[in-house]
């Protein structure tokens, strides 16, 4: 008996014993399967040929998504596009003005802004007019007497110019016509100086200032006023240089046919009010001290707006959104 239960107590030991070695194999496998799953993860898929590329391995060009629109922010100041000072080209003594020639008067294209007392200028255009008159009687006299004198002598002879032989003839009538055109240049200027007695804009202007009063005597070259036309209004918009290359500045250079849109904002009365304009240009040159390029934005007939809103007037300071189209960009495939 005791040999017996000497033998079943071996037993439960051996089988006891091989309980830890079953559980290590267990623990390895377990791990190799692990360690094969992260390997096979860690490995990339072949590469594809790239989609440009073509069999025989030459590298083709192909092209970036469509052009995604750029906003070039930026501010300035509103000037006139076109500015000039009125100022009479013939002196005189003022005989009438416009009712809104003053600061703010708004006038139209081609109406009288001021007049000069045009009574000498008109006596002068009446003079010019008698002396053609007495150039072309003159020529006309010449020309009869020398196809008189080359078809037959006159009967009777006073001696003077009757005596001058055919020969002389000739230049006597080039003489008389050079004078007569001479006197159709002298009525032309005394018609140009009456002209210019009345000043006229051939725009519609907004009066700036005036220095000017009814029954003063003015004189050439005297500045009278100043004007700006208001058909349209510029605002200059310096870009940075982080926005140069986001799209190209040949399309500002030179925009017709691809003109942009633009909107000017500014506040007014404490509401902001924002006008259409259109990207016109540049100033063609760059800035040295900031290595910019200034794109010009123009705002046509600003003054020109529906009630309750502000009309755009030089020199205030505004907010400017440019919407441009950035460059085509293109990436070669790789070999």
């Amino acid at each position: 008996m005791d040999n017996e239960a000497t033998q079943g107590w071996e037993g439960r030991r051996d089988h006891g014993g091989r309980r830890p070695g079953i559980a290590f194999v267990l623990l390895a496998l377990i791990a190799i399967v692990v360690c094969v799953v992260f390997l096979a993860t860690l490995r990339r898929p072949p590469q594809k040929a790239a989609a440009g590329t073509s069999s025989s391995g030459a590298a083709t060009t192909s092209l970036e998504p469509a052009d995604a629109p750029v906003t070039i922010r930026g501010g300035g100041t509103v000037r006139p596009k076109v500015q000039v000072e009125i100022m009479p080209e013939v002196a005189g003594r003022v005989v009438y003005m416009h009712s809104q020639l003053h600061a703010g008067g708004r006038i139209r294209a081609n109406e009288p802004i001021l007049q000069v007392d045009p009574s000498r200028y008109e006596l002068a255009v009446r003079q010019a007019r008698a002396t053609v008159e007495a150039a072309e009687a003159q020529v006309d006299y010449e020309r009869a007497a020398m196809g008189l004198r080359e078809t037959q002598k006159p009967p009777i002879e006073f001696g003077g110019d009757s005596d001058l032989p055919s020969i002389l003839r000739e230049p006597r009538v080039r003489w008389a016509e050079a004078a007569l055109e001479s006197a159709k240049a002298q009525l032309a200027v005394a018609e140009l100086e009456l002209d210019r007695t009345s000043i006229v804009l051939p725009f519609d202007a907004m009066i700036v200032e005036e220095t000017v009063s009814l029954g003063q005597y003015v004189g050439v070259g005297r500045s009278l006023a100043i004007a700006y036309g208001t058909d349209a209004l510029e605002v200059e918009v310096p870009v940075r240089d982080e926005d140069m290359g986001r799209f190209d500045v040949r399309q500002a250079l030179w925009p017709e046919g691809v003109r942009s849109t633009a909107e000017v904002k500014a506040v007014v009365a404490g509401r902001e009010h924002t006008w259409s304009g259109d990207l016109v240009g540049t100033t063609g040159r760059v800035d040295p001290a900031s290595g910019t390029i200034s794109l010009i934005v123009q705002v046509r007939q600003p003054l020109d707006v529906p009630a309750g809103r502000a009309p755009l007037l030089p020199g205030m300071a505004v907010d400017v959104l440019v919407p441009v189209t950035e460059p085509n960009t293109q990436k070669v495939g790789d070999l």
